[in-house]
This record gives C-alpha cells, structure tokens and sequence, in this order.
C-alpha cells in the first residue's frame, strides 16, 4: 500500500522540480530579452569624476540652496495659506451664530400679515 503512495509523492515532486527548473530558465530567457533590447547608452552608469574641482562644489552647492529655498518657500506658503484659512473659518461661524442669534432674538415670532 505504501508503494504507490511513495510513487505518486516522487512524481510530484519530481514535476515540482521540473516546473521549478522551467520557471527558472524561461527567468533567464526574459532576463537575456531585456538585456539585448535595452540599449547600452540608457543603462550605462556615469562614473564620477574623482577630483572635485571648485566648479563642481559651487554646483552642488547651489543645488542644495536651490533646494532649501523651494521648502522653505512652500513652507510659508502653507503656513500663510492655514493662517488664512483659520481666519475665515472663525468668520463663517461668528457669522452664523450671529445669523441665528439674530433669528432667536430679534425677529417677530408672529409676524402679522
């Protein structure tokens, strides 16, 4: 009884085996397809030029100054806009309560036609 249960077992495995092997290689293939349709000039590295001349730290640093200026600009920009918008929220509903308080208050609860 065990016999053809062990069989069995085995030829699953081997088929896991040999689908594994398939997957692998048909990776491979796709691997090598991409490699040969990608030209070379689009996934070359530059290379780093070793010393570091005063032109190229000037670069760099007006890069990063470029940078902190754009956040610091948005920065403001989101405060104020918060600032803003803080402002006329509490003025709608000053407005609103007033509104109501005006309806409760001051207006004819029978009005004579």
């Amino acid at each position: 009884m065990n016999n053809p249960d062990e069989k069995a077992r085995e030829l699953r495995h081997k088929e896991q085996q040999l689908r594994k092997r398939e997957q692998e290689l048909r990776l491979r293939e796709l691997e090598a397809e991409i490699e040969r349709s990608v030209p070379e000039n689009i996934t070359r590295k530059y290379e780093k030029e070793d010393n570091n001349t005063q032109k190229s730290k000037l670069e760099l640093w007006r890069r990063k100054i470029i940078a902190i200026s754009q956040f610091t600009g948005l920065a403001i920009v989101a405060l104020v806009a918060l600032r803003i918008a803080s402002w006329l929220g509490t003025a709608v509903m000053v407005g609103a309560i007033a509104f109501i308080g005006y309806k409760i208050l001051f207006q004819d609860k029978n009005p004579k036609n």
